[in-house]
């Protein structure tokens, strides 16, 4: 009888001690840390990082916990901001050196304005230059026609590439000063008809200084009309 006691008593020991155990076991598993797996190791941090590197800390770039203090998160391998929607994202290793950054999420990359159609200024056709019979003040200048006729293919480019006659003729008249050194002095030009103010006033800049040739006296003023026409 006292065997079958002893047994008894024995096994109620054993029991007791395995429940003891389980209850042990719940407590630590309840003690540790959600979602910990093996030491070393967080599911955070992508496998084959070393768990002292920055980049260990978050597999999409997020901020590392570095010591960041008031300023925000400190990226060691820099960060994109947008500052409208006060959003902070650090780069991650392979984003360092690239040279470039991704945009902020939810937004597309800038796409490059497509150029608008500029088609190239077409010149108008080169008219055909008249120089008029010049005036004479205070003396004369001889071969003034002859002078101004040399400049004929310029003058007319000043027309055709500034608008072109409006009509079939168009004229400019200057007056200007020549001197002992015998150049066009003080151009400038008293009327324009049937040309642009632009043509009319490259004229003016083509005939300013020219070699006119030699005054009778000092100085000699000159007034010409330049005759543009079309051609047919």
């Amino acid at each position: 009888m006292s065997t079958h006691r002893a047994r008894a008593h024995h096994g109620r020991r054993i029991l007791f001690a395995a429940s003891l155990g389980l209850v042990m076991v719940a407590a630590c598993a309840g003690a540790a840390p959600a979602g910990s797996a093996a030491p070393g190791w967080s599911p955070e941090r992508p496998p084959g990082l070393a768990e002292g590197d920055p980049a260990a800390q978050h597999d999409r770039g997020d901020a590392p916990p570095t010591d960041a203090g008031d300023d925000g998160p400190h990226c060691p391998y820099g960060a994109l901001e947008d500052a409208h929607h006060g959003f902070v994202r650090c780069l991650l290793p392979e984003e360092r050196d690239a040279g470039w950054q991704p945009p902020p999420p939810g937004e597309a990359p800038p796409h490059a304005e497509a150029p608008r159609d500029a088609s190239p200024a077409v010149a108008a056709p080169l008219p055909t230059v008249e120089i008029g019979a010049p005036k004479f003040e205070n003396g004369e200048v001889t071969k003034v026609e002859k002078s101004l006729g040399k400049a004929a293919g310029d003058l007319a480019r000043c027309v055709a590439d500034h608008g072109g006659l409006s009509a079939e003729t168009g004229t400019v008249k200057v007056q200007f000063l020549v001197r002992v050194r015998g150049r066009a002095e003080g151009v400038e030009v008293l009327s324009a008809k049937g040309v642009s103010a632009d043509a009319s006033g490259c004229v003016r800049h083509l005939l300013k200084n020219k070699a006119i040739g030699a005054p009778t006296a000092d100085p000699v003023g000159v007034t010409v009309i330049i005759t543009f026409k079309a051609e047919k």
